[in-house]
This record gives structure tokens, C-alpha cells and sequence, in this order.
């Protein structure tokens, strides 16, 4: 019983890391790479800041807060490369976070598949007890 527990639950595990990584490849893939200017850094909560950044967007000017959340704040007047979904201001991401979510969703399926072919042909029920 134990053996399908942990097979079902890194396939679970796999599974959400693939959808979440199919995310990410769509914003890196279909997306517009644009370089945008830190307006201003707060700090939300101790350790945490959030960014103002200002880019255009489909010939508009956009000003979006980011959602990354950083220990260090970058400086007013910095300008980085960000990925902006086609579609919507909204979605974007830097391009180096992009792109280390990426290795880690992937590193993250690739655990638990192992774990998964791991539990189904090299671990017996006899030997969980």
C-alpha cells in the first residue's frame, strides 16, 4: 500500500511540474523578450522587495509591479531583459529567473519519475516493513 501512495504521488508530483514547466516554455517560446526600466523598489515584508517596472507592450507604455520577489531591491533606473507574454501585460518574467524555473521544474519532474521507477520495479512491499 505504501509503494502505491509514493507512486502516486511523485507521478502527481511529475505531473504538476510538467504543466508548470509547459507554462514556462510558452511564456519563454511564444513570448517578446523587452528591456525594462526599474521605477521604483518597496519593501513588502523584511527581505522582500517587489519592483515597479515600466515597458512597452503592443506600442503602449505598461507599468506592472513584478512577482518574483527579491532579497536585494535593483536600483531605480536599472534597465532588464524581461520575457511579456504576447497577449497579456500582465504575464512576464525575467529572463534569468525564466530560465532557472525552467532547470528547476525540470530537475524537479525527472526526481520524481525517478522516484516513481524507483517504487514500482526495485522496492517490494516486504521491504517497507
Amino acid at each position: 500500500m505504501v509503494r502505491i501512495v509514493v507512486i502516486a504521488a511523485g507521478a502527481i508530483i511529475a505531473l504538476a511540474g510538467l504543466v508548470y514547466l509547459i507554462k514556462l516554455m510558452i511564456l519563454r517560446f511564444g513570448g517578446v523578450r523587452v528591456l525594462a526600466e526599474v521605477v521604483s523598489a518597496r519593501e513588502i515584508k523584511p527581505g522582500y522587495y517587489v519592483h515597479k517596472l515600466r515597458f512597452e507592450h503592443n506600442g503602449k507604455i505598461v507599468e506592472k509591479d513584478d512577482s518574483t520577489g527579491y532579497s536585494q531591491p535593483f536600483s531605480v533606473g536599472e534597465k532588464l531583459e524581461i520575457i511579456c507574454s504576447k497577449s497579456d501585460s500582465e504575464k512576464f518574467e525575467y529572463v534569468g529567473a525564466l530560465k532557472k524555473n525552467m532547470i528547476i521544474a525540470a530537475v524537479m519532474i525527472i526526481m520524481a519519475i525517478l522516484i516513481v521507477l524507483r517504487f514500482m520495479f526495485w522496492v517490494d512491499d516486504d521491504d517497507l516493513m
